[in-house]
């Protein structure tokens, strides 16, 4: 039976993979000649010149947020696409596979040479994106612009015939704070949405708000498959998860009894000598990711702290290795099948080194999850603890970040995020961890997906 549920979600994986392949518009990658180079996605449909005149019209530049890359906006570019417009969807310096340091300064810049270069007939930005856009608009005409929660900037005018603010009712108070400002300039060509239920990036990902902005564009609205496109991404994440489970049986973990108070005191006291450390030492900050070598310090320190408490150390099983690294393998490249998408899941040449010391960094904290939480009985008080302790780190790294590394304050902005990531990546370990019966094995699992993720997804500095 398990080899027939493997091959079934093969096959319904090969089928929406398939179908995703079939939703795609017409596309082209490259390098816009800018100083310095401009990696970007350009998508096209066929068009009639005599009847839409001049092209550029038609074109529309959409650039990515802070810690984000144009594999982020693709869901929407490909829905302007459907709609009748050519879209160019490019990385900032720093982001995507961009090869040179993030730099504000350079990114505004930067973004003016591909303006000057493409002349798009509207420019659509979020976040950091969007606020790179309006300092532009300062000085520089736009005809139209979309601005998705753009962040608080100065500015006393924009330049440009009709302009889209769009915020979500949880989005972050101070851009929900200035859309109401900006739109109470006193021009009449600033619409605001303030969207119900809506979060900071709802309107790059959900089909009902990407469907409205192609409607106030004037594009055909009919045409979009965002929800069609969403749909095979989910089936492909979806198999692979069933695929993934069956591919490696197992039997229960051996349990062992754990002070559950004690245990969540030793999480709190880690995370609190790591935030103190790192006020005056962030040990990998050598690593130049954007704010996020702090988080990736806090992770190791905090784990290290964890790892010198083990009362003994898991052996080593190089089969186990094997199967681990094997399972890294599998879940990686699912990523960049299936998640790529809408997330940056490559490792570019100034990113891939950076790999290896991620997941190292990220193997003590793992490494002591997996031999004390992991064992306790039953399952569900195990699942209730890790969601507990991550809850902790995430306290712990948004205190020091508040309280003693402000310069860092950008990590509140993604910690949530990547705490839904560790309670996914903690399931993922408990699938290999049952099959080999070897905590460290488990650990090296979780510790090799975040280091390749974190590689590529962070902004280099």
């Amino acid at each position: 039976m398990r080899i027939w549920i493997a091959a079934a979600a093969a096959a319904v994986f090969a089928l929406a993979a398939g179908a995703y392949s079939r939703l795609q518009p017409a596309s082209t990658t490259g390098i816009l000649p800018t100083n310095p180079p401009t990696p970007y996605i350009h998508t096209y449909t066929t068009y009639d010149l005599g009847a839409q005149g001049d092209i550029s019209r038609l074109r529309v530049l959409v650039v990515h947020g802070l810690d984000s890359s144009k594999d982020t906006m693709q869901l929407i570019s490909e829905a302007l696409t459907d709609s009748g417009f050519d879209v160019f969807n490019i990385d900032l310096p720093g982001h995507g596979d961009s090869t040179v340091r993030f730099n504000a300064a350079l990114a505004r810049e930067t973004l003016r040479a591909v303006v000057e270069q493409l002349k798009p007939g509207i420019v659509l930005g979020h976040s950091m994106g969007a606020g790179l856009l309006l300092d532009l608009a300062g000085d520089q005409h736009f005809s139209t612009m979309v601005l998705l929660s753009p962040p608080p900037i100065s500015v006393s005018e924009i330049q440009a015939d009709r302009v889209l603010l769009i915020t979500g009712a949880y989005d972050i108070g101070r851009v929900r704070q200035f859309a109401a400002r900006t739109n109470d300039l006193g021009s009449p060509h600033i619409e605001w949405w303030n969207l119900r239920w809506a979060g900071h990036s709802s309107a790059i990902f959900n089909p009902v708000h990407v469907r409205r902005i192609v409607e106030w564009l004037g594009g055909d609205a009919t045409k979009v498959r965002t929800a069609s496109r969403l749909i095979a991404i989910a089936a492909m994440l979806f198999c692979a998860v069933v695929f993934g489970v069956t591919a490696l049986p197992g039997r229960k973990i051996e349990i062992r009894t754990m002070p559950l108070p004690l245990t969540i005191v030793r999480y709190i006291a880690a995370a609190g000598a790591a935030i103190l450390i790192l006020r005056f030492f962030v040990p990998l900050a050598w690593l130049r990711l954007f704010a996020t070598d702090y988080m990736i310090s806090f992770i190791f320190l905090a784990g290290l702290i964890l790892w010198i408490q083990l009362p003994r150390r898991p052996k080593l099983h190089f089969a186990n290795l094997v199967q681990a690294t094997a399972a890294a393998t599998f879940i990686i490249g699912i990523g960049l099948i299936a998640a790529a998408p809408i997330l940056h899941m490559s490792l570019s040449d100034g990113r891939w080194w950076r790999f290896p010391f991620i997941a190292a960094a990220s193997l003590p904290l793992f490494l002591f999850d997996e031999t004390t939480i992991r064992r306790i009985h039953p399952l569900r008080l195990s699942n209730t603890m890790a969601v507990i302790t991550r809850a902790v780190l995430w306290a712990g790294l948004i205190t020091g970040v508040l309280l003693l590394n402000r310069d860092v304050a950008f990590l509140v902005l993604i910690a949530h995020l990547v705490v839904f990531f560790w309670i996914a990546l903690w399931f993922g370990a408990y699938v290999v961890h049952r099959h080999t019966q070897d905590p460290f094995a488990a650990a090296l699992f979780a510790a090799l997906v975040q280091g390749w993720c974190f590689a590529a997804w962070f902004v280099v500095r």
